[in-house]
């Protein structure tokens, strides 16, 4: 029997092992929950050990579920952003902060302001939030001194994990990618770190390499606590989304893949990016080629089709998601292209891509005495779907290769074809939640010697369902409408939030 492939994918609250074979079919798997630390000041923390012994006990389920198997490889894929500090001899500096921590939103706004940002803007193609590494640190230096002085590695959580089972420390370059790495010269640029005055940082971070790149095997005590073979190879930690991309294919100019969960993604493939001071979104390179890889996340994906079945309990509530999916689709099967003139804005919790206002709301438009609860839920798909195609548009046009679909609005055969009609291209939708799972396995693999990851993860048999554009002509005329009522809306807004901030 062939050697099995490990691949783990540490989340933000889960962590998830499995073990495939060559071709891809997964064979054992487990699945743990990890907390997280929220307080009201807008913190986000793990307990870096915490973290560490969740993905032991991950790897050791899924030892014991594979019956003694033969392993050849694991590969780590990761939550990415944020901080985590390691000492000099590796244990944690303190606590991890996370990605969506927003403790320095005031910071950060204070050097958008002062144009401070806008070279990181031109180096690494990224609009800074307040998760990211550099923002972070300015904190830790501020209010906890010790910390940053204990400080002799600032990683990712890939990095810190795969430290535990190698006794090795290295990261990627979709980790690295933001804010200071300077993507044209694949280093990290010294003007970018003394934008956000961080030059004490720069000793701090390691120097990317390849995620399908070997970094050792596993050690005497990781083999002990998870019961992996010692020696066993694993592959450089990537981030979780360059993951997805290499577990589905990708790694070419031109390919798509878009996300449709509770928010929404598209990831677009390119190997141009014109410098801009404040670019919409934010770009990681691939973890295997020199392809670079522009993420836009509008806030509000599949949670607007959540929110909007919560209003309709009776009619539209259920015992599962398929159920309220399939009472969803009923509704509006029979309702044409555009709702019947009805325009969802999909903002409900303001919006980050194509544009960002925080303030921000959604809204429908287009209501009349004859307008039906079908006609509201297909203008909230639609929404969805338009807003994808706005970022499209806002990154230079729409695809023109075939745009692959995952997330669980993939597995809405109605809302897969607005989505096509949409996008005027077939849509390959794929039921799999293990992309990122498998594209780790991949990495693993490769970094064993065993070929390319991006050729190796394609080998699987995945079972894509295909839809074709019937209806794009309309939809243009729909996107039409729902530009010109997104803009008049933001201006609105902008109104209305300056209302508000001269009460007294």
């Amino acid at each position: 029997m062939a050697k099995l492939w490990l691949g783990l994918d540490v989340g933000t609250t889960t962590v998830k092992a499995a073990a495939y074979a060559p071709e891809g079919a997964q064979l054992a798997f487990a699945e743990v929950p990890s907390e997280v630390a929220h307080g009201p000041d807008g913190s986000s923390e793990q307990d870096m050990a915490a973290v560490r012994q969740t993905v032991q006990t991950a790897l050791t389920e899924l030892v014991s579920k594979c019956g003694g198997s033969e392993f050849e490889s694991l590969g780590i894929a990761a939550q990415g952003d944020g901080i985590w500090c390691v000492t000099r001899d590796g244990a944690p500096a303190g606590p991890a902060m996370l990605w969506n921590d927003t403790r320095t939103a005031d910071d950060l706004a204070r050097l958008v302001d002062a144009g401070a940002t806008d070279v990181i803007g031109r180096g690494c193609h990224t609009s800074l939030w307040s998760g990211t590494s550099g923002m972070l640190w300015r904190w830790i230096r501020a209010n906890r001194p010790g910390m940053a002085e204990n400080t002799a590695y600032a990683v990712t959580c890939a990095d810190w994990i795969a430290l535990g089972l190698t006794g090795q420390i290295a990261t990627d370059f979709s980790d690295a990618s933001i804010p200071f790495l300077d993507f044209r010269k694949r280093v990290y640029s010294s003007d970018q770190i003394a934008a956000l005055d961080c030059q004490d940082i720069a000793r701090k971070l390691v120097m990317p390499r390849r995620a399908d790149t070997a970094l050792g095997g596993v050690t005497a005590q990781a083999a002990r606590e998870t019961g992996l073979p010692e020696d066993l190879p694993v592959s450089i930690g990537t981030l979780d989304l360059g993951a997805m991309i290499v577990g589905m294919g990708m790694d070419q100019p031109g390919q798509t893949m878009m996300i449709m969960g509770t928010t929404a993604v598209v990831n677009i493939l390119t190997d141009r990016v014109d410098p801009t001071d404040a670019p919409v979104g934010a770009s990681v390179l691939h973890p295997t080629s020199d392809t670079i890889i522009r993420v836009l996340a509008p806030t509000t994906g599949a949670a607007a089709f959540d929110w909007f079945a919560g209003l309709h309990p009776k009619s539209l509530g259920g015992v599962s998601a398929g159920d309220v999916a399939a009472r969803m689709n009923e509704l509006v099967r029979d309702v044409p292209p555009g709702a019947n003139g009805v325009i969802f804005l999909p903002y409900l919790n303001g919006e980050r891509a194509p544009f960002v206002a925080s303030d921000m709301r959604g809204a429908f438009h287009g209501l009349s005495a004859t307008t039906t609860t079908g006609d509201m839920g297909r203008a909230v798909m639609e929404g969805a779907a338009l807003s994808l195609r706005h970022c499209l548009e806002a990154e230079g046009g729409l695809p023109t290769t075939p745009v692959q679909l995952t997330g669980g609005g993939a597995k809405n055969p109605v809302w897969c074809q607005i989505i096509a009609d949409v996008m005027g291209r077939p849509v390959l939708a794929s039921s799999a939640a293990d992309h990122g799972l498998w594209g780790a396995a991949a990495l693993g693999a490769a970094a064993a010697g065993l070929g390319d990851a991006v050729s190796l993860a394609s080998k699987r048999d995945e079972k894509f369902e295909s839809y074709e554009p019937a209806d794009h002509d309309r939809y243009a005329q729909v996107f039409t409408r729902y530009r010109m009522i997104s803009d008049h809306h933001r201006r609105l807004q902008a109104g209305l939030s300056a209302l508000r901030k001269e009460r007294p």
